[in-house]
């Protein structure tokens, strides 16, 4: 509960600091949207096949 509290501040922090500097935070959002829906289901199967070939020899 602790780390997600930490994460939580961090993410507001960069948020405002962001905006603080001109950049526009939906730019991110959208960048994070692309990795979330691309990128992690790549890294979870990859991850999924490592335990069956685990399961497999053990």
């Amino acid at each position: 509960m602790k780390y997600l509290l930490y994460g939580v501040i961090g993410v507001v922090l960069i948020f405002f600091i962001l905006t603080l500097l001109g950049y526009n935070v939906f730019y991110i959002i959208a960048a994070f949207e692309w990795v979330t829906r691309y990128i992690f289901p790549w890294i979870a199967l990859y991850w999924f096949i490592q335990f069956v070939k685990n399961q497999k020899n053990n």
